[in-house]
């Protein structure tokens, strides 16, 4: 399978979105076979399962089917890691807050 193909786009924007194949399958509400089998064979599922995926990815289905919007899908894979790094970032803050909290008062005398 091509880089260039359908599921050559697809594959990494599933990955980016921390998910597997078959949890992206279910998510969609494709049987995991039926999802398989079309990245198997390098097949393109109907017009309106592409679509749904396409929306899903958060990228335009003329990017998955023939690369065009390439910008869009870019911009795509920058939002999502600016996501991860915001939610590592609020994640360290909760917990510095959490240690700040457990901390004891110095005595000012």
């Amino acid at each position: 399978m091509s880089e260039n193909s359908f599921w050559g786009r697809t594959k990494p924007l599933i990955k980016a979105h921390n998910m597997t194949q078959d949890l992206f399958a279910r998510k969609m509400g494709f049987s995991v076979n039926t999802f398989k089998n079309w990245i198997y064979y390098d097949r393109i599922p109907d017009l309106s399962a592409a679509y749904d995926i396409a929306k899903v990815l958060g990228v335009t289905l003329d990017y998955l089917i023939g690369g065009k919007d390439k910008e869009m899908a870019e911009m795509r894979f920058k939002e999502i890691e600016l996501r991860k790094t915001a939610a590592e970032i609020l994640k360290l803050t909760e917990n510095i807050q959490e240690q700040l909290m457990q901390m004891k008062p110095l005595d000012r005398e």
